[in-house]
């Protein structure tokens, strides 16, 4: 037996202080009899019930207080062990971090809205290990591959162009980060299991704006490494400006060597061509159909990730508490006072 509230046991506390109530009161009865005047005359002239009779709805009360505090616990049965298996992928999420990713033509900003994306993306997954890039350009693994959800989340939350000094949109540094999660070893505390046939799946979110690197190129070696390539862009074809911040305040807009304005636009030639072996996604202004991602994955090679163990549990408390409220109902039905023949 198994108590799925064991910290309600200070109820237990309440049959000994029950008991000790009866007791007390039993006691303070005896003592104003015999203060009232000769016991034997006054049981005649005001007959009560035998002293059993007291005693037996006491230790019904007693007992009924007992099953409530165990029915308060939770008492459980196990009743057989059941092995749970979870099944997914390998997803590595490429988060574009340069300065152009700040531009607000997508609200709140484009990246900001990419962290909404993410955060979104995580919450409909299931069983798959995912991973966080971060990239501008230069690139470098952010979160190894994890089903700690709440622990990637954590480090989207504190991605931000500060991370990375080197400007630009490189997607081969990003892909090369990708490689090292992909192949990184996983901590002994980490109960997942490595399955070569588990799918590979790179996820780039960016603007493609200025970025370097022969993208064709770059998918021969994602085919080369059986890595199927997503991308998601962010941004729209009229562009905005790109805001420069200090301290936390925006003090200007980016500009050239000039002093011209720097207008910045979704390149979306670019992440087409990227992702020409899975598929593009268009984040806009009010729309976004990353959410078709999950459907995407569930297509390609799924393996078992982890497999748990869980008891199944008979929950038992509604038996102290019927034969407590059984004990209860027969304590009410005895008489306090004996019947005059």
């Amino acid at each position: 037996m198994d108590l799925l509230y064991p910290h309600f046991a200070w109820a237990l506390l309440a049959v000994p202080g029950v008991a000790y109530l009866f007791w007390r009161a039993a006691r303070a009865q005896t003592t104003a009899l015999h203060r009232f005047g000769n016991a034997a005359l006054v049981r005649q002239l005001a007959p009560s019930a035998p002293r059993w009779r007291r005693w037996l709805k006491a230790t019904l009360v007693v007992l009924a207080v007992a099953g409530l505090a165990l029915s308060l616990m939770g008492p459980r049965f196990g009743t057989q062990l059941r092995t749970v298996e979870r099944r997914g992928v390998d997803l590595v999420v490429a988060l574009d971090v340069s300065t152009s990713m700040q531009a607000q033509d997508v609200a709140p900003s484009r990246l900001k809205r990419a962290k909404e994306e993410i955060r979104d993306l995580v919450g409909q997954l299931r069983g798959d290990r995912v991973g966080l890039v971060l990239f501008a350009g230069s690139g470098f693994v952010q979160c190894p591959l994890t089903t700690d959800y709440n622990a990637l989340r954590l480090f989207l939350d504190v991605a931000g162009p500060d991370q990375l000094p080197v400007p630009g949109t490189n997607f081969e540094a990003a892909y090369d980060a990708a490689t090292d999660a992909f192949a990184a070893p996983r901590p002994s505390s980490d109960s997942t299991r490595p399955d070569p046939q588990r799918a590979q799946v790179l996820l780039v979110l960016s603007d493609g704006e200025n970025h370097v690197g022969n993208l064709e190129s770059l998918k021969e070696r994602a085919q080369a490494d059986d890595i199927t390539l997503f991308a998601a862009g962010l941004g729209t074809d009229d562009g905005a400006r790109i805001p420069v911040y200090k301290n936390g305040r925006q003090v200007d807009v980016k500009r050239d060597e000039n002093g011209n304005i720097v207008r910045s636009r979704l390149d979306e030639a670019a992440l087409t061509t990227l992702s020409e072996n899975g598929a593009y996604f268009r984040i806009g202004s009010t729309s976004s159909a990353l959410s078709d991602l999950p459907t995407a994955l569930r297509q390609l090679q799924t393996s078992t990730v982890t497999e748990e163990q869980f008891a199944d549990y008979a929950q038992m408390y509604q038996w102290p508490l019927a034969v407590a409220l059984l004990l209860l109902l027969v304590e009410a039905f005895i008489p306090i006072r004996s019947r005059r023949g």
